[in-house]
């Protein structure tokens, strides 16, 4: 023990005399002091210049390593000064992936004179270790002698460059003296310098500056110049031309289609400019004048009917809100420059109706007779095309609603701009029960919307006395009739008011709804009417023929052809929706029927569905073909395949006996979509006949 002890106290003697393997100082000779140990780890410091002053603080570097000599990192080291003439940037600091920390040294005053030790120590797991070495303060009195631009006193131009110099004084010859700038402009970022921290060992110092437009939002420029590390600092003001406005430019109108006040849809449009100088930056402060190019109907911009000025913001752009008034029509914003007369003009913005309005309400179905009386899940497509009462698309997102008296329709469906800006929707339907059996059901559109009227002033707005439509309840007729059923049609009420006066039909050719208008399903039979022009239920009707797969071609009531053996018999059908009848000559394949004494010729059959209610047509793309026996030829002139329609078609066979054949069988096949093939076969022979039955 008392062994370890003399060893130690030598090597801190030799180390305070200069000697031993520490590498030792004077006060003024190297920068390292070193303790060592070859059982310890160790800790050794440097400074970056051995006189300290306020214009040149030193750099102190800890560097700790471990008993084997090799590097620890992130080590907290913790910085002191024997006799307080010196401060930290921080007192504590943690060694790097070199085993190294650093903190700057600072004389505490300016003033301060003489010499200090710094100590440096840390611990190792649990070996405390430590080091110093000396430092000499030298008072410095730096200043700033000067600060200026080359511009001298005047005024920078906008976007121009300058540059700055200061001056210091007061170092000693050949000491670094750091200057630090900052500057408003470049804070707000309308200026950048080159650099804005630079050192001297001349006491000059210089920097560019270049505007960014700053001139637009400030009149001058107010820059900084302090000695690093001090409080020592001067102020400049710098005067900067503000930049030419060089042109206003329209930026947007969102919404570009607004609609009329008092509908419920979108009333305002923001409309938005922007003024830039010729370098195409953006200038605040600029007053604009704006002025609508129409204000028809009590349109407003921000809420006056008159010219108003307008500021732009940091920006650069000018916002005014468009408000419509009760007439559609065009409209555009023109801004004016109030310092330069530059005007530009934003693009249309449309302001319209936006409620369907009932004359202008439009459906339509992709197919009239589906095979859907036999087979699930047949689809059809129903479309609308809505538009307002001047006939331009209403909004996209409206709303349409689908029912139907069978089968499945999709309940909604919302309004969509096609690719030219046409406002349409579908809904598809799917052949299912209810199947009425008749296989007639009711497909009916409706959707808020307004009552038409006829503009007699041209105001666009409704006026008392002048002529509309009085829409009442829209119902859905199970029939396919303007009239309302109570046991089997469905009504649809708009209000659930009470009023109930007689609706009452429009003078104007227009705006009548009769009973020759049933796809409107709205006249008669419910009298559900106010009398009073308004909103109310837009809606159309179709009516759409669920055919079977198999058919059942009928002679027409008065046939081409007599039968010269077996039995007429007749099928009555009902052909209309009121529930008229009419009786059809069935084919009887065990009957012969005469074509007439000429060897060739034609004759007509009805291309009906096997529906024992109704004479409905087969199903649209239905295919018709014909083959014959030895001696006879057929051919199918007319009718295949079966059209889209509502009402039942019929098909023509030609015919031609070959010499010496008089009689035969012509054969006629009927193919579904599904691929269902009915065939027929007539019994023929070249003869006269009796007229059946």
């Amino acid at each position: 023990m008392f062994n370890r002890i003399a060893s130690l106290l030598l090597i801190l003697f030799l180390s305070a005399c200069g000697g031993g393997g520490g590498g030792g100082t004077s006060l003024y000779g190297t920068t390292t002091t070193t303790t060592t140990t070859t059982t310890s780890p160790t800790i050794s410091v440097s400074l970056s210049n051995s006189t300290v002053t306020s214009a040149s603080p030193a750099t102190v570097s800890a560097t700790v390593l471990s008993a084997a000599g090799a590097v620890i990192a992130n080590q907290v080291v913790t910085f002191a000064t024997t006799s307080s003439l010196g401060t930290f940037s921080s007192t504590t600091a943690l060694t790097n992936s070199s085993g190294v920390a650093s903190v700057v040294l600072y004389p505490t005053s300016s003033t301060t004179v003489g010499a200090d030790t710094v100590t440096v120590s840390t611990t190792v797991g649990t070996t405390a270790i430590s080091a110093s070495t000396g430092f000499q303060l030298t008072a410095t009195n730096v200043s700033i002698s000067s600060f200026k631009s080359d511009i001298g006193t005047g005024t920078l131009s906008a976007y121009g460059q300058t540059t700055l110099t200061v001056v210091t004084s007061g170092a000693a010859s050949g000491s670094s003296v750091g200057v630090t700038l900052s500057s408003a402009c470049v804070t707000a970022g309308k200026a950048t310098l080159s650099a804005t921290s630079a050192s001297t060992t001349t006491g000059t110092v210089t920097f560019a500056y270049q505007d960014a437009g700053c001139g637009a939002t400030y009149t001058s420029d107010t820059l900084q110049a302090t000695v690093t590390g001090s409080t020592t600092s001067t102020s400049l003001s710098m005067s900067i031309a503000a930049p030419t406005a060089s042109s206003v430019t329209f930026v947007s109108a969102s919404p570009s289609t607004i609609y009329l006040r008092g509908t419920g849809l979108t009333e305002t449009s923001t409309v938005t400019f922007k003024v830039v100088d010729i370098s195409g930056n953006a200038l605040p402060n600029q007053p604009l004048s704006l002025v609508a190019t129409t204000y028809t109907g009590g349109l407003t911009l921000d809420g006056v009917s008159t010219a108003i000025t307008k500021t732009s913001d940091a920006n650069g752009k000018v916002t005014v809100i468009v408000n419509s008034g009760t007439v559609p029509t065009p409209v555009r914003v023109k801004a004016t420059l109030v310092s330069s007369a530059i005007t530009t003009t934003s693009s249309n913005l449309t302001i319209t109706v936006g409620l369907p309005s009932q004359v202008n309400f439009s459906l339509s179905q992709t197919t009239l007779n589906i095979e859907g009386m036999t087979i699930d899940g047949t689809s059809n497509t129903y479309k609308i095309i809505a538009s307002d009462r001047m006939g331009n698309p209403v909004p996209a997102g409206t709303t349409i609603n689908f029912i139907a008296s069978g089968s499945q329709i999709a309940g909604s469906s919302q309004i969509a701009l096609d690719s030219n800006g046409n406002a349409v929707a579908t809904s598809t339907l799917l052949s299912s029960e209810y199947r009425p059996s008749d296989g007639r059901i009711t497909v009916l559109a409706y959707a808020l919307g307004e009552e038409s009227f006829n503009d007699a002033n041209g105001n666009n707005i409704y006026d008392s006395g002048e002529d509309f439509q009085d829409l009442g309840d829209v119902f859905l007729s199970s029939a396919y009739l303007p009239t309302f059923d109570s046991t089997i049609d469905q009504r649809i009420a708009y209000t659930l008011g009470s009023a109930a006066q007689t609706c009452v039909n429009a003078s104007t050719t227009k705006l009548q709804l009769t009973v020759a208008t049933p796809s409107v399903t709205t006249f008669g039979g419910l009298n559900r009417c106010d009398g009073v022009w308004g909103q109310a239920y837009v809606r159309r009707a179709v009516q759409t023929v669920l055919s079977t797969s198999s058919a059942r071609p009928l002679w027409p009531s008065a046939p081409s052809v007599t039968v010269t053996s077996g039995v007429c018999t007749t099928k009555t059908l009902k052909y209309d929706n009121a529930g008229d009848t009419a009786a059809f000559y069935d084919i009887n394949g065990a009957a012969v029927y005469a074509l007439g004494t000429a060897a060739s010729g034609t004759f007509s059959i009805v291309v009906a569905d096997a529906n024992d209610v109704r004479l409905n047509p087969m199903a649209a793309g239905t295919v018709i073909s014909v083959s014959a026996t030895t001696g006879l030829t057929a051919t199918v002139q007319s009718g295949t395949p079966v059209a889209s329609t509502l009402e039942v078609t019929s098909t023509t066979i030609a015919y031609t006996f070959a010499t010496g054949t008089t009689s035969g069988t012509i054969t006629v096949s009927f193919k579904s979509p599904s691929g269902l093939t009915t065939p027929a076969s007539i019994n023929v022979i070249q003869s006269a006949g009796t007229v059946c039955p």
